[in-house]
């Protein structure tokens, strides 16, 4: 099988490593250890994150300018939050303004984009967003889909694939996705809820024609949830 394509940079992964590390400092704090910071002070790591996201994915789906102005964002706020710098709030929000102004005409200059898309691998990553996706490919690959604070649909009901079964990967935190598949596939659903739901809510049709496809969704949805339907 042809390898499939991933994102170059593992959110899931920093965003485990940033929940651990918050946890080890409350930890030491609740025990006497001195911790010459508040934890609180961090969340511009966030931004951050988003920023190192956006520009770090496969060229599809990679968006430079947005990345880079919620990189910058994060810094400042970060820098200002341990006195390294003094950030006058009355200057930050009409550059807040001038920037979501600076964005809108970038939307408006650039061409509608077609959400039709023919790839064989779903790469698609969220945060703070989402979008309505429709795959008509005949050779899926399987996919990865990660949702944070944002949600999608994907309809798959066009699409079709070789093998006889492929494996889509989720992820969702505080946000939602939605699969839409044929109703000859058979779907089994693998993933782990923490304080969120993972549905299949598909109806199986024996075509008798051939083996039935198999579509695998794997994954973790905490505080959202992941719903596949036909």
């Amino acid at each position: 099988m042809e390898k499939c394509k991933n994102n170059i940079l593992n959110v899931k992964l920093i965003i485990g490593i940033g929940i651990i590390a918050i946890g080890v400092v409350l930890l030491l704090r609740n025990m006497g250890f001195y911790i010459g910071f508040n934890v609180i002070d961090l969340w511009p790591v966030i931004l951050i994150v988003i920023g190192i996201n956006h520009i770090f994915q496969p060229a599809e789906n990679q968006k430079l300018f947005g990345g880079i102005i919620f990189i910058a964002a994060g810094v400042l706020f970060l820098l200002h939050n341990f006195e390294i710098i003094d950030l006058d709030f009355t200057i930050i929000w009409p550059l807040i303004i001038i920037l979501i102004g600076g964005a809108l005409l970038k939307q408006g200059f650039r061409s509608s984009n077609n959400d039709s898309i023919e790839q064989d691998f779903i790469n698609l990553s969220f945060i703070m967003g989402g979008g309505e996706f429709v795959y008509h490919s005949k050779n899926l690959k399987g996919g990865n889909v990660f949702a944070l604070m944002g949600g999608c649909k994907i309809d798959l009901t066009e699409a079709d694939f070789v093998e006889e079964s492929i494996v889509i990967d989720t992820f969702t935190f505080w946000g939602g996705i939605e699969l839409k598949v044929p109703e000859s596939w058979q779907v089994n659903v693998q993933g782990t809820p923490l304080l969120g739901g993972m549905d299949n809510k598909t109806s199986f049709k024996d075509t008798g024609n051939r083996p039935p496809k198999k579509l695998i969704i794997k994954g973790m949805a905490i505080m959202g949830g992941v719903e596949v339907k036909n």
